[in-house]
């Protein structure tokens, strides 16, 4: 019998929708999971005279997969790009390193002499930098004007700083677009014989993240197939690399901050989810079992985050009252050096159930929110409904 501690789940990214192309596999880690064959049936009409149904017809068949796994870094990156259809691949890092940078309050920019500060950078990235004497200095700042030797951000406020320190700026980008993305999955069941399941032509269609008290960064994961076929062999070259070797994060440490507004906020945050949907359209031929494509919808993020009610998140319900929207942003910190921060540019509220729980407990602002186009991202005609950025150590 086949044993889920010798199982293995792996992938590969598809050129050609629907192709599993002549490549390594990736091992995937996950937690639990499934790979359905999602048959499609309809019963005939057709009458009886001895009081029983007519046949049952089988008109389509709707694979899919979804899966649960424990936030580590770079595993799912490539997940992550296709979940927001991001228009390319994660943009070519930003690596600026030198000793004469130094920060100045008066633009709130970091300037320089010699080291180039605008390579790989666009505006309305989020960058990470590091070296600085002052530690306020230091962290995530959102770039908001960009030349050689200037850069103007928000999101942190910088102190004068003259140069002298070694400086770091990092980080690399991806941003919601319209392009749609696809994998080969394949199950391994290591244990049995040539035993194998693969999925070809996978779009993910949700992808969520959950912060909870006391627990691992949990996240699922989801995906519209093309054609589940069981094999004898695995796919591609025959090959699957291992994954890199990762730990999970917990939330005590791999939370790291959140911005409201572009502010970063001091008072506790309890809980904090987040979800991208994107609908599959399956497109499915007359005369064919299986699906000839399947189209993407509009972008759906959404989630919740939960604060304790006091004089400084009474704001907040100031907010939902008055359906005031906002720019909301928060980090990881993946423990090795690899980060990430994931902006909102604008949400609002949804709900906030207003619950008064029984004794000896603390009342909490429980709320909901939308993610919709916004922010400024080059040029004001340029919104955005989520971007990501990361950095790697």
């Amino acid at each position: 019998m086949a044993d889920a501690n010798l199982f293995q789940l792996s992938y590969v990214r598809e050129v050609t929708w629907g192709a599993t192309p002549n490549s390594a596999f990736t091992e995937l880690p996950i937690v639990s999971g499934a790979m359905t064959h999602g048959q499609e049936t309809v019963r005939s009409a057709t009458l009886r005279d001895d009081a029983q149904l007519a046949d049952s017809k089988r008109v389509g068949v709707a694979p899919g997969a979804n899966y649960s796994f424990e936030l580590a870094a770079r595993l799912y990156d490539t997940f992550m790009r296709d979940a927001v259809r991001a228009s390319a691949d994660w943009s070519t890092a930003v690596n600026v390193a030198g000793t004469d940078i130094a920060a100045d309050s008066s633009g709130n920019q970091y300037t320089s002499t010699i080291t180039d500060l605008s390579t790989n950078v666009s505006v309305g990235q989020w960058i990470y930098v590091a070296g600085f004497t002052t530690t306020g200095n230091n962290g995530w700042a959102k770039v908001t004007a960009v030349s050689t030797y200037s850069m103007t951000v928000s999101g942190i406020t910088l102190v004068d700083e003259v140069a002298g320190d070694a400086i770091t700026i990092k980080g690399s980008q991806i941003r919601n677009g319209t392009p749609k993305g696809s994998y080969s999955l394949q199950h391994n069941y290591t244990d049995l014989t040539n035993r194998w399941h693969i999925l070809t032509g996978a779009r993910v269609n949700n992808f969520t993240m959950e912060q909870t008290p006391g627990g691992i960064i949990a996240c699922t994961m989801a995906f519209d197939g093309k054609q589940r076929a069981q094999a004898a062999a695995g796919g591609g070259t025959g090959v699957v690399t291992d994954a890199a070797n990762e730990d999970v994060v917990t939330e005590v440490d791999g939370f790291d901050q959140v911005w409201i507004d572009t502010a970063a906020i001091s008072y506790d945050v309890y809980k904090l989810s987040l979800a991208i949907g994107v609908p599959a359209i399956p497109r499915k031929p007359l005369g064919s079992l299986y699906r000839g494509a399947i189209g993407q919808g509009a972008l759906n993020v959404t989630g919740s985050i939960e604060f304790l009610l006091d004089d400084n998140t009474w704001a907040y319900d100031t907010k939902w009252q008055a359906f005031t929207k906002f720019m909301l942003a928060f980090s990881l910190d993946m423990q090795g050096g690899d980060r990430y921060h994931f902006e909102l540019p604008q949400v609002a509220f949804t709900e906030e159930p207003g619950n008064i729980p029984g004794n000896d407990q603390d009342i909490i602002l429980s709320f909901g929110f939308n993610a919709e186009p916004g922010g400024a991202f080059g040029s004001p005609a340029a919104e955005k409904t989520i971007q990501i950025c990361r950095v790697q150590a």
